[in-house]
């Protein structure tokens, strides 16, 4: 029976490559010929920290080829080109009965089983969403733009907002385009390291995306100064950086404003804030986190337009066997690396 390659981590700061049978699509199911794969944090995390010591399989930024279709399954066609929703609710539950499929209890993913880091994967057809008008590795980008897309839908940017983004990795700097379009009058970039290699890219890139101005947050008194410049504190927070900036963005939000976050910490996830302040002020703290992920053709659109320019947060493409690199690089200060994703 034919074998492929898929990547695992089964021991700390190594990546394992495992042969496995090539399966059949299923009934609704397609099998997806891959053709790259996005490096997100979490692929990241598993592998410098490897937290539960359980085998886990990497990459879930996928875009890649239909190249067989099981029974039923009438579109997307064998041959076309696709990117891969990780999470779809089961449309049987009550909460999606109810027009609440946000909030199904029963989600369908992939992601425990099967790495997108592979040469094949097999999911049900709803997960697999058409594009034209990018290459493969370009589309990977589509996945983390729909958790961009659900952090600024949640934040409801209004005409003239003043936003703050914390955190300058690829879904901070998609919501800068994201947020002018919906209207913002100023929008902040706050991120650290600046004098670094990989710090004063991003700011560069921030301003190249819409950006009006971006805060190193490792200088000393650097929240005191953005309130002298910014008097009142910002409309929306936007963070996507880790858990332990929150209360930063809360200091930073001005009256009866809104503190989006989506950044996650498998380590120390505590936030201590002023409440009375924050009562007083009409604050509101919301929790985004875009399972299941909806606006695939949404990105697409914006990555295809040049909205989001997929050149900006593209930087690097490693070959499939240079995973491994590609892993150890990914947060050096010393590279210009926002994304990376591995051409399979």
């Amino acid at each position: 029976m034919e074998t492929f390659t898929s990547a695992w981590v089964r021991h700390r700061g190594k990546v394992e490559y495992g042969q496995e049978k090539v399966r059949e699509a299923g009934p609704g199911e397609v099998r997806v010929r891959i053709k790259a794969c996005g490096v997100c944090g979490t692929d990241i995390h598993f592998f410098k920290e490897f937290p539960d010591e359980q085998p886990v399989p990497l990459g879930h930024e996928v875009a890649g080829i239909i190249e067989s279709t099981g029974p039923g399954v009438r579109a997307p066609g064998v041959g076309t080109s696709v990117v891969i929703q990780n999470h779809i609710p089961c449309g049987m539950c009550d909460a999606c009965l109810n027009q609440r499929p946000d909030a199904c209890g029963h989600i369908r993913t992939y992601m425990d089983t099967q790495a997108g880091m592979a040469e094949y994967l097999v999911v049900p057809a709803a997960m697999a969403i058409a594009f034209g008008g990018l290459d493969f590795a370009s589309a990977t980008l589509a996945e983390p733009v729909t958790v961009a897309l659900d952090l600024c839908r949640e934040a409801a940017i209004r005409m003239n907002d003043t936003v703050l983004i914390m955190g300058p990795g690829t879904i901070g700097l998609s919501c800068v385009p994201i947020v002018k379009r919906q209207g913002a009058s100023l929008v902040v970039v706050a991120g650290h390291g600046l004098s670094s290699i990989r710090g004063a890219h991003r700011k560069t890139v921030a301003t190249s995306l819409g950006a009006d101005a971006f805060v190193d947050t490792t200088d000393k008194g650097w929240k005191e100064k953005l309130l002298a410049s910014y008097p009142g504190g910002f409309d929306r927070v936007i963070v996507t950086s880790p858990p332990n900036t929150i209360a930063d963005g809360i200091a930073l939000a001005g009256f009866r404003s809104s503190i989006v976050f989506d950044g996650i910490s498998y380590q120390d996830d505590s936030v201590t804030f002023g409440a009375n302040d924050f009562h007083f002020q009409k604050k509101r703290l919301i929790a985004s986190h875009a399972i299941p992920n909806w606006g695939f053709p949404q990105a697409l659109g914006l990555l295809i337009d040049g909205t989001i320019d997929p050149k900006l947060l593209l930087t690097h493409r490693y070959p499939f066997n240079r995973l491994e690199q590609a892993l150890q690089d990914y947060g050096s200060p010393d590279l210009e690396i926002i994304k990376i994703a591995i051409e399979i």
